[in-house]
């Protein structure tokens, strides 16, 4: 199963937007042990229907940021922050140009206040709108994380030459056969 069939599957058995695009996309770059992946969905529940249904913020957007945080995010404040924006930002960037907003209320067309709008939204909108969205935004979230911009290798590479450079010139000892 790819990464966007996964994320809709998560959507579609009962995980709001935002809770199935950070949970698929964290899983697929197994940053975090199996005890830990609880978390996940936990601090994304309060984003679905655009902040509690307030209908702002699209689940499925802040999910990715939530993702992309997680794996370019910093752990000290005197890290850099500009990876991570790097990243979020050309993510929200690119998912407003693919759908034309970043408000949920303004994506769905719905008011999720409202009850009868909730019907409308489980017996369609889920489906035919926020799928797409949701799938599309796992798989775009993780392609930004796995090559960031201005990188010519995806970031699991440049992260393992980085750890590998100390141990090079034994390696190239060890071809020629002198270590």
């Amino acid at each position: 199963m790819n990464l966007e069939e996964e994320a809709k599957l998560n959507f579609n058995s009962g995980y709001n937007c935002a809770e199935s695009v950070s949970l698929v996309v964290s899983k697929q770059l197994g940053r975090m042990k199996q005890s830990s992946m609880s978390c996940v969905p936990r601090m994304a529940t309060g984003f679905g229907g655009g902040v509690a249904r307030n209908g702002d913020i699209c689940g499925a957007l802040a999910g990715g940021i939530m993702a992309i945080s997680l794996a370019l995010g910093r752990d000290k404040p005197g890290q850099s922050r500009d990876p991570c924006y790097d990243a979020a930002d050309r993510f929200y960037n690119e998912f407003v140009e693919a759908f034309g907003s970043s408000k949920c209320c303004e994506l769905t067309g719905l008011d999720l206040k409202r009850p009868e709008q909730r019907e409308t939204y489980q017996s369609r909108i889920h489906v035919e709108r926020c799928n797409p969205i949701v799938a599309w935004s796992a798989k775009r979230a993780y392609e930004i994380i796995r090559k960031p911009r201005g990188s010519e290798r995806p970031l699991g590479l440049i992260t393992q030459q980085k750890r590998s450079v100390k141990h090079k010139s034994l390696r190239a000892h060890v071809r020629a056969g002198i270590a």
